[in-house]
């Protein structure tokens, strides 16, 4: 696999381009250089000031000062998603220890939980579990115990509650997605058989909100996601095979049958935990991103950053056979235990072809960013559709004279729905 360092900045001296220009420069870029090249540098004050949204970056918040599992959750940020923080000096909230109730807890528990399962049935939001368009999961509980509930954002409603569990969980210890095609929730959480000591993964319908089928893992740290070219049948996994602690594997659900496993993901460490952060795919589902960080808390010296910045390596896969293809590494100041997962993740492209980081050099303070190109896989079809969202903004492809299908497809929904 080629390994490759972000490229140093110039001291910060980034000059004056405007969003225009930006463009001109990508477009002019973009056709010749060679995947993984540098296609644009800027500070992060330009980022924000228009140069991502002039780069096609319809995700622009690449910071937040969030703690995860506090203010944040790994799949939820109270900063991306523009959460706004609810008064705590109402009188809602007189009656409970406010060191207990989180920023995104008390908005979910204020805003979208009916009134008779807060105040006489005693349900409490502890965090959200995972999120996907209009539709989050929250993780409830009640009488000490966890249950999850399901929010659809769009109408303001609460649909209901599934998989109630014998114990209330920590927030640390669950991890959820949403499918692709919205129908199926994947939840990773410690198993309450008795005996048992370990962690399973439980498949939900989220319609009918029944256990579609369950599974032991072999690591309690395994990460997963779904990959976005299938509806709900596939997904990436770490540490999914028994004696494979530093393994990719690709499975088939809801049979849990492993269609390929590449036993090497990290080069210098035998196992992938505490270091591996998060799993995601590209947006087109050719690429498989392992983002890990050097461990260690250093939340008390970070806002004078009298410490070394955490090292960030993502590890790029094949979405198909798991290998690897490149590794990128740059260096973060933030705190790899509890900051917030944005402060150091990728974002992409709305195309696709494009990836953000955020990033430190070690002689200058200012926070800059970095746009790279990802190298283009897939049949012409897929190629064609990033070149026409190069082309046209978002909001303009469903009223491109085109079929449905077809539509669905420059939108990235899986097998074109």
């Amino acid at each position: 696999a080629n390994r490759m360092g972000a490229q140093e900045s110039s001291n910060g001296n980034y000059g004056l381009m405007g969003a225009s220009a930006v463009v001109a420069n990508l477009n002019k870029q973009v056709q010749s250089a060679r995947p993984w090249s540098l296609l644009h540098q800027c500070s992060l004050d330009q980022w924000n000031s228009g140069h991502g949204a002039a780069a096609a970056f319809s995700e622009t918040t690449l910071t937040c000062n969030g703690i995860v599992f506090k203010d944040c959750s790994p799949a939820f940020c109270i900063n991306r998603q523009g959460l706004l923080n609810v008064n705590k000096s109402e009188p809602f909230f007189s009656f409970r220890r406010k060191s207990k109730f989180t920023k995104m807890a008390e908005h979910f528990e204020y805003n979208h939980i009916p009134a008779h399962l807060s105040s006489i049935q005693n349900f409490h939001v502890n965090s959200v579990l995972c999120c996907q368009g209009h539709t989050v999961i929250l993780h409830l509980v009640r009488n000490l115990m966890t249950q999850f509930g399901i929010i659809d954002l769009k109408a303001n409603k609460f649909l209901g509650i599934f998989g109630n569990q014998r114990v209330e969980f920590v927030n640390e210890a669950l991890r959820g997605e949403i499918s692709p095609d919205g129908t199926l929730c994947l939840i990773k959480h410690p198993t309450t058989k008795i005996g048992g000591s370990g962690f399973v993964f439980q498949l939900y319908n989220i319609n009918t909100r029944e256990l579609v089928s369950e599974v032991d893992l072999a690591y309690n740290h395994a990460l997963f996601v779904f990959d976005p070219r299938c509806c709900s049948s596939r997904i990436a996994v770490t540490s999914f095979v028994p004696s494979e602690d530093n393994s990719l594997s690709l499975v088939q659900v809801p049979s849990w049958d492993v269609i390929t496993t590449n036993s090497r993901v990290d080069d210098f460490n035998s196992s992938l935990n505490p270091s591996l952060k998060d799993l995601k795919f590209s947006r087109d589902g050719h690429l498989i991103f392992a983002v890990m960080v050097t461990s260690g808390c250093h939340c008390k010296e970070r806002k004078a950053r009298r410490f070394q910045p955490i090292d960030v390596s993502i590890y790029v896969f094949d979405g198909d056979t798991a290998q690897i293809l490149h590794c990128v590494q740059y260096h973060r100041y933030a705190c790899g235990q509890h900051s917030c997962l944005v402060s150091y993740m990728p974002v992409f492209s709305e195309c696709g072809s494009r990836m953000a980081i955020v990033l430190n050099d070690l002689e200058t303070p200012i926070d800059h960013v970095q746009i790279y190109k990802l190298p283009i896989r897939g049949n012409l079809q897929n190629r064609c559709r990033i070149r026409i969202l190069q082309t046209f903004p978002p909001e303009t492809l469903k009223l491109l004279p085109l079929p449905r299908r077809l539509i669905n497809y420059l939108c990235f929904q899986p097998d074109y729905l």
